[in-house]
């Protein structure tokens, strides 16, 4: 079944459909729910997937019993609290006659109508994901395919031997394995595999922003701006699970208030500093940095590790005493 033929289309308050259901479970008991993606949401419940309410959970669900389409979300959700509270016999009543939540809700006017969707099963829910799978997977493919272009962005800061310069891929390979080597410095526990993937997709917005190198002030400037649009695009490109999924793990990175992103965001910090030790200064020498300049980078390092911070503050006061690093703004 086409879900789209469901809809109604009148002017919904936040642009978007939203739907309120009603499904019954194996020991008879109903549960009514609201959703974006109908047939996507009788999928979870019915295979206890781990997005599915609890309820669902700990009961198989066994059918729909019945769906409307609701003038937007904050619509939807009041409809959904107002059935939750019908006792089981006004339940049953609603679902053989669907139009009385127009009637018995009657403070709910102002939000719109209501509207049934008749003729809809859990059956059709579930063909459809045969005929989406296809779709799902050329849009994962189209993503892949796209993040392949990290491979040609070329970062400022050069490889530990200082023959080029490492490219945005390079950069995530290498944090990533950093985070699998050294999380046993983390201030406080943290979840590695989610912080790993944190840091494999924390950067693939430089494919429309571009990277911008960490002490060019004016390029900083309009760097969230240009970072926000790519997000928005790139991660658009995923299916809405996994786009909700990973949009949130960069937007958690930027943030930086979990223990992960923390930690993330002090192996992103400190990768740079390391090679560029290695590589005898040779990005700060070309660029002139100095070394309030690294310090003011670094102000959060340590959030996310004082052991890491601590090994890179020395390298840091080596280099500067050193002359890769230009003391602070008097040039010395």
């Amino acid at each position: 079944m086409d879900f789209s033929k469901l809809l109604y289309y009148y002017e919904y308050k936040d642009g978007q459909a939203a739907y309120v259901y009603m499904v019954r479970c194996e020991d008879n008991s109903i549960y009514t729910g609201i959703a974006r993606d109908l047939g996507r949401r009788m999928r979870e419940h019915y295979y206890r997937k781990k997005s599915a309410a609890k309820y669902t959970k700990s009961r198989q669900m066994q059918s729909l019993e019945m769906a409307w389409t609701a003038p937007g979300w904050s619509a939807a959700a009041k409809l959904e609290t107002r059935i939750k509270r019908l006792s089981k016999k006004k339940k049953e009543a609603l679902i053989r006659e669907p139009e009385l939540a127009n009637v018995w809700f009657s403070e709910l006017r102002e939000e719109g109508v209501y509207m049934p969707c008749k003729g809809i099963s859990l059956e059709d829910c579930l063909k459809e994901e045969e005929s989406t799978s296809m779709d799902r997977l050329e849009q994962q493919i189209s993503f892949l395919l796209e993040i392949d272009k990290q491979k040609e962005i070329i970062r400022q800061t050069y490889l530990a031997d200082g023959s080029r310069k490492e490219t945005d891929a390079e950069h995530a390979w290498h944090i990533a394995v950093m985070c699998m080597v050294l999380s046993e410095y983390a201030n406080e526990p943290i979840d590695v595999p989610k912080t790993i993937m944190m840091l494999l997709l924390h950067d693939v917005i430089e494919i429309d922003a571009g990277d911008t190198y960490a002490y060019d002030e004016a390029g900083n400037a309009t760097k969230r701006d240009r970072e926000l649009k790519a997000a928005e695009r790139i991660y658009g490109l995923l299916p809405e699970d996994q786009r909700e999924y990973l949009r949130g793990l960069w937007d958690e990175f930027e943030a930086m208030e979990t223990p992960e992103a923390k930690f993330a965001n002090t192996l992103d910090k400190i990768q740079p500093v390391l090679l560029t030790d290695h590589a005898k200064g040779k990005s700060w020498l070309e660029h002139g940095v100095r070394s309030d300049q690294i310090l003011k980078r670094n102000e959060r390092t340590h959030e996310g590790s004082e052991v890491l911070w601590d090994y890179v503050r020395n390298i840091i006061k080596k280099n500067t005493e050193g002359g890769f690093i230009r003391g602070e703004d008097n040039g010395a």
